[in-house]
């Protein structure tokens, strides 16, 4: 059988991770051989949808069952959609979690035992220790945005997108710059406007050029890893691999067309009308839009 462990390093004498789609490396193990493929994890730094990435990573080796410390609802449907069972609160060395395995003493997870983005933003934790509500309680992540303002100064950007923060008025004097929120949580200050339109408070001050310099390559690294599973799905379009595609639905009921999916997008495969609606040609099944949804209104289904 084909299992993969999420795990700290590229070996069997390595630890299990405790965070599923953030962890460092996957070890994709043949349980009759114990040989194993290391494989990096591509979306630990993804902003959102790493756990839905990740959990379709598994599915494309052929992986039945997954060994780790916690996995959040997003992969877990994923998981389902795919026929993979989760084994949840492993801890300890790899090699001895599989022999574990192996003789039956693991069962398989009725339900994910985090919330999403577990483990957005912090370091590992102890296996099997599940993170706690947000990893950054107290507000917005700093936005950035470039100014567009006449003139000398600084002007102040405005954030747009679920990412709250200051925005970074790269231009200035009187124009007000605009750019693009990053972070996950939205601003709690009083007069703080609702995603699509994000101010900063009053009191935001400027970005220092290191701090602008860190998030941009963060970003960068996102967007690189997103167009690889862009690319990967076009791929498998253009190879008629399409037989256990995922895609975004829409549950009207909870859907209350604030567009914040639309935004998300990357393949632009959203558009809005009574309630979001999802064009499955275009629709990559990437999960951005899933995480990213405040109402829950977005799933991931098989496309047949």
């Amino acid at each position: 059988m084909k299992i993969a462990v999420t795990s700290t390093g590229p070996t069997l004498d390595n630890d299990v991770e405790a965070r599923f789609g953030r962890c460092a490396y996957f070890l994709i193990i043949d349980t009759d051989t114990m040989q194993f493929e290391a494989i990096e994890n591509p979306n630990m730094a993804l902003g959102g949808g790493a756990g839905i990435q990740s959990a379709q990573l598994m599915s494309e080796k052929g992986v039945k069952t997954v060994l780790t410390g916690n996995c959040g609802p997003n992969a877990f449907n994923v998981f389902g959609q795919a026929g993979i069972n989760v084994i949840v609160g492993v801890s300890g060395n790899i090699r001895k979690a599989v022999e574990q395995f192996k003789v039956g003493n693991f069962s398989s997870a009725e339900g994910p035992n985090v919330q999403s983005h577990f483990g957005v933003g912090t370091e590992p934790p102890p296996s099997g220790t599940p993170l706690s509500g947000s990893s950054n309680p107290g507000g917005g992540n700093p936005g950035m945005g470039r100014g567009m303002g006449m003139g000398g100064g600084r002007g102040m950007g405005r954030g747009m997108g679920q990412g709250g923060g200051r925005g970074m008025g790269m231009g200035g004097g009187r124009g007000r710059g605009m750019g693009m929120g990053l972070g996950d949580n939205v601003f709690t200050q009083p007069g703080a406007v609702q995603p699509g339109g994000l101010m900063p408070p009053p009191t935001a001050g400027p970005v220092q050029p290191e701090q602008e310099l860190a998030m941009l390559r963060t970003r960068a690294h996102e967007m690189g890893t997103q167009l690889k599973a862009i690319n990967a799905r076009i791929g498998q379009i253009e190879q008629g691999n399409a037989v256990s595609a995922l895609i975004a639905v829409v549950d009207a009921e909870k859907c209350t067309t604030c567009g914040l999916c639309q935004h998300v997008c990357p393949a632009g495969a959203i558009s809005l009308g009574e309630i979001a609606q999802i064009d499955q040609a275009k629709c990559t099944g990437c999960g951005l839009c899933v995480t990213e949804c405040p109402q829950g209104a977005i799933s991931l289904k098989k496309t047949s």
